[in-house]
């Protein structure tokens, strides 16, 4: 007819490879979005759980000063 057996081989490893990379890469953006999805609701569920911080104390001080002012 039109060749079609003598390239059946060709066609169908050919067809094979298609499906199996195609597949391989649904699986890989599948795991891509569950991860996303597990970042963001590890995120969401730890900032939910935040209360208010209470307020820092500052000091007008520079750390390499913390023993108190210098006399020189």
């Amino acid at each position: 007819m039109l060749g079609l057996d003598h390239y059946a081989a060709y066609l169908l490893s050919a067809f094979g490879i298609t499906v199996a990379v195609l597949g391989g890469y649904v699986l890989y953006l599948r795991s891509r979005l569950l991860g996303v999805r597990r970042k963001a609701a590890i995120e969401d569920h730890s900032a939910r759980n935040v209360t208010a911080a209470a307020p820092r104390v500052t000091t007008a001080q520079a750390a390499s000063s913390a023993n108190g002012p210098s006399t020189t």
